[in-house]
């Protein structure tokens, strides 16, 4: 069962952690003094931690103790928590951030019996369920999509190059539809699989839309290269257009 004031919080995603966790954990503790150390640079001297956990303070209220890149040192960061865990103090913490969690280590499985473990991810990037969305003209999941691509920083260029290749292929694949599925991928050297994914696209685009849908991507291309507006901003503008 966790112990009160012992956290263990892992993962990629920094600003999350950063910007939106620690926030909320310095709340629980106002008053605390913060040590940070990083464990990458910083000696985890064992005994000087345990005695300023422990202490007390005429001008704070508890010892936050926050050690970064935990899982550099696991001996030192282990030998540490098993010193706090043997007397915790009701108004002190030790905070350990770490870029993974592995359960098979003294410090892993420290973490799972006696810390609150918390894991933050950036969500994986996949570019195609957005293509697939916009097959479907399903606007909600375009928007939603992108936001979650640019949430993990997937360049709108790339994403400008991405949508823009793809209603080429798209039309061009619009024009041999008559053919099979693998005579098509033959002839444009392409997977069967992405050609058979982008057949579902004539069910809501005809060959209008899509030459439609090209000169609008023409001319958020002249947008973008004037580097005058939010590159995010006019894709998603572009995207609701389309989706139309």
């Amino acid at each position: 069962m966790p112990v009160k004031g012992f956290y263990y919080t892992y993962g990629d995603d920094a600003t999350m952690i950063e910007k939106k966790w620690l926030p909320d954990l310095e709340q629980k503790y106002p008053e605390a003094e913060w040590l940070r150390y990083d464990a990458t640079i910083d000696d985890l001297n064992i005994g000087r931690l345990v005695t300023e956990y422990s202490a007390n303070d005429l001008f704070s209220k508890g010892k936050v103790i926050v050690v970064r890149n935990a899982d550099a040192k696991h001996a030192q960061s282990e030998a540490l928590a098993q010193e706090l865990l043997t007397t915790p103090v009701g108004n002190s913490a030790l905070v350990f951030i770490a870029s993974g969690w592995n359960k098979t280590t003294r410090l892993g499985k420290l973490a799972k019996k006696s810390f609150i473990v918390r894991e933050f991810s950036k969500p994986e990037v996949k570019p195609f369920d957005l293509i697939d969305s916009l097959n479907a003209k399903n606007s909600a999941m375009v928007i939603r999509h992108s936001e979650r691509l640019f949430a993990a920083d997937y360049n709108p260029l790339a994403m400008f190059s991405l949508l823009f290749g793809h209603f080429l292929l798209l039309r061009q694949i619009h024009g041999l539809r008559h053919m099979s599925e693998q005579a098509i991928a033959r002839q444009l050297k392409q997977h069967q699989f992405r050609v058979k994914k982008a057949m579902v696209a004539f069910r809501y685009w005809d060959g209008e839309q899509l030459e439609q849908a090209l000169r609008e991507l023409g001319r958020l291309d002249s947008l973008l290269r004037t580097w005058q507006y939010d590159e995010r901003m006019l894709i998603q503008m572009a995207l609701i257009k389309l989706c139309q």
